[in-house]
């Protein structure tokens, strides 16, 4: 497998303010606004009920670099995968983070930034792709794999996270079509321990027919095997559309709230309110891809900087066993942001 690495200096000096986040110099519906940061707790200090809990929407503690290796999977395909590495010392938790259908993993930069900041090493793999011709869903499920493999071997043996990976803690994440391949290896791989969808999209996304072999539908013929706890976030703006070449970006009969419905485990379920499928991206307006997807009546940047706020608590409590950042999931955090009008939410099975 190749190795080549490029690093360079990603320092996050400013914090966003949100809805329902306490801000400085702004009103707390600003997406620009600053907020005010107390020291997150080490990265291996619990933190269990009553202890201080600082905001996890706004920045960690830690400057943290990007680093980039190119893997060659054992196909002869390959992914460049995007390091986002805290300036602390490890052993750190993982979270692999992957892209939308047709995506890249820039468009995602500010969640590698943010969890790093928290002290998670975060990996991106830019995984191959085609609109038609392109990897099979068991096929990017097998990739992943692979992306596991070199993280827990020779990706914490040798270069830019040498040191730096806890196995025994990782975390998947993934938006659209990347939240499905991310439920789909949880089915059948034990080292993933929690995974947090964003606007997970279950449909094949080809739009030609395909092999219900290649392309399984996870809900709900396979969430009986996901076993670990799972968040499920997303919007229900792109769930419908209408006119004769109308095709849904995230269609209401496999959307984000098909995978709570058919979770048999922990689940825990977030709706942004006006979010659309896009506006979880750095950049909504990312081109013809991002067109597709009919515009929301939320700020964008709010829906982000929510998105990153309940992505870190979720992996602070999963991964890190710190159970007062419950309260930004399903206690008095959360149910300040409900009562904003920001979020609606569920939680389930024992979450």
């Amino acid at each position: 497998m190749g190795k080549a690495s490029t690093e360079r200096a990603n320092v996050l000096l400013a914090c966003v303010g949100m809805v329902a986040i306490t801000p400085c110099g702004g009103s707390p519906s600003s997406p620009d606004a600053t907020a005010v940061v107390d020291a997150a707790p080490a990265a291996d200090a619990p933190c269990g009920t009553g202890c201080a809990t600082p905001d996890p929407g706004a920045p960690g503690p830690y400057a943290s670099h990007t680093a980039t290796v190119d893997l060659a999977f054992a196909d002869g395909k390959s992914a460049t995968l995007t390091l986002y590495v805290p300036d602390t010392a490890g052993p750190l938790p993982v979270v692999v983070f992957l892209h939308g259908f047709q995506l890249t993993t820039d468009l995602y930069a500010s969640y590698g930034t943010h969890l790093a900041s928290w002290g998670y090493v975060v990996v991106m793999p830019q995984m191959p792709s085609g609109l038609i011709g392109g990897p099979t869903h068991v096929q990017l499920a097998g990739y992943l794999g692979e992306v596991l493999d070199w993280v827990a071997g020779p990706g914490n043996a040798t270069g830019p996270l040498a040191g730096k990976v806890d196995a025994t803690h990782i975390g998947l994440a993934g938006h659209s079509m990347g939240g499905k391949i991310a439920m789909l290896r949880a089915t059948q791989d034990a080292r993933p321990r929690a995974v947090f969808g964003v606007d997970p999209v279950d449909a094949a996304g080809s739009p030609l027919p395909v092999s219900a072999t290649d392309y399984p539908s996870v809900t709900p013929e396979l969430m009986a095997k996901v076993t670990v706890p799972i968040a499920m976030l997303g919007e229900t703006t792109n769930a419908t559309c209408s006119g004769a070449l109308c095709q849904a970006c995230a269609p209401a009969a496999d959307n984000f709230q098909q995978y709570y419905t058919s979770a048999t485990g922990p689940a825990l379920q977030i709706e942004i309110t006006g979010a659309n499928h896009v506006s979880f991206l750095d950049n909504p307006s990312c081109g013809f891809t991002c067109s597709a997807c009919p515009a929301g009546t939320d700020t964008p940047a709010t829906s982000r900087a929510l998105t990153q706020r309940y992505m870190t608590a979720f992996f602070n409590v999963e991964l890190r066993q710190q159970a007062a950042y419950r309260s930004y999931l399903d206690g008095a955090d959360m149910a300040n942001d409900v009562a904003s009008g920001a979020v609606t939410t569920a939680h389930k099975n024992g979450f």
